[in-house]
């Protein structure tokens, strides 16, 4: 049997990105027949691990749970949805931001917010506690073959705070904030990184102060450049918080791993049967946590980031920020 070593092992040699649309190739398999209680249970009943007709039904189950944001909702055009998630999100980052001293960015505030506004969208019951469960759960998700008993014991919170019954809808909507753990601290991390080691955007441009609309014409000014959007829409080309993917071939072959950087940023969310159902939710929720850090006018208390260890993500470890 191939171990974890091996696995990345082979993740490192890395294929081409046409593997993702490939019908010969598809995400590994995970055991089925599993206890209700374990992270086990839930790689076994969430679209992530699943192909075929299972992965259909799980996935439409995540885009239900998920509801409707357009296209364009952040980086493009207005989308009320995507509007009311960015703006519970700049407001809780506010508050989050707005303690005396320093801030430590990634812990305190890009792992919180998404996990707190994202779980409210979802419908769960949302406690003090709901970020460091989502992260215990984030921490196991793919320890395929260990038992992590704190992992187990927050997913059983979790499903409790969705009402209780262990049903491919609980695993829907908790494998949503599981995947969107590390995905978007990282885009919050480097977006946030990228915006406190260059020039400084304004947070709120808008018109001339001395311009008067002119009611004879149908003109009107340019939309206000949105920073937010801007820096998010430069990370995900420059520095995407998923690197890569895993796949293997229908018969049973050893995983490989699929790199997601391109130079135009087209994978940053996947691509084929796979690609992220909430792409539109996260940069909102991403865009919303930026809103809030360039208003604060958040400066590095140190030069430099490190990254956490992963062979897929680039998540900073911490940045750490005094605001005015």
């Amino acid at each position: 049997m191939q171990t974890l070593d091996d696995m990345e092992d082979s993740a490192r040699l890395g294929v081409g990105p046409d593997l993702l649309t490939d019908p010969g190739w598809v995400v590994p398999p995970v055991p089925e027949d599993v206890p209700e209680g374990t992270m086990a249970w839930l790689r076994a009943r969430v679209a992530r691990f699943s192909s075929g007709g299972a992965h259909a039904r799980r996935r439409a189950l995540a885009a239900e749970a998920l509801g409707s944001l357009g296209a364009l909702g952040v980086l493009g055009g207005p989308d009320a949805n995507a509007e009311a998630l960015r703006d519970a999100a700049r407001i809780r980052a506010r508050e989050l931001l707005s303690v005396p001293g320093t801030v430590e960015v990634m812990t305190r505030v890009a792992r919180v917010v998404p996990a707190e506004v994202l779980a409210t969208s979802l419908g769960l019951r949302v406690t003090a506690d709901t970020a460091a469960l989502v992260g215990d759960v984030a921490g196991a998700y793919h320890a395929h073959g260990e038992t992590v008993p704190a992992a187990d014991r927050a997913l059983t919170r979790l499903v409790a705070d969705c009402g209780g019954t262990w049903d491919e809808a609980t695993a829907a909507r908790i494998g949503l904030l599981v995947q969107a753990y590390d995905a978007t601290a990282g885009l919050i991390g480097n977006a946030a990184y990228l915006a406190l080691t260059g020039p400084a955007p304004d947070p709120s441009p808008g018109p001339p102060a001395d311009y008067v609309a002119d009611p004879t014409t149908d003109s009107a000014p340019a939309p206000a450049p949105d920073a937010a959007a801007d820096l998010l829409a430069r990370t995900l080309r420059t520095d995407p918080p998923v690197r890569g993917t895993l796949r293997a071939t229908v018969d049973g072959g050893d995983p490989v791993r699929v790199s997601l950087v391109t130079p135009d940023g087209s994978l940053a969310f996947g691509a084929g049967a796979h690609a992220c159902p909430g792409h539109a939710h996260a940069r909102a929720l991403a865009a919303g946590v930026l809103d809030a850090l360039l208003a604060r006018g958040c400066r590095l208390v140190r030069p430099g980031v490190a990254y956490e260890p992963s062979v897929n993500l680039r998540v900073p470890a911490a940045l750490e920020v005094t605001c005015a």
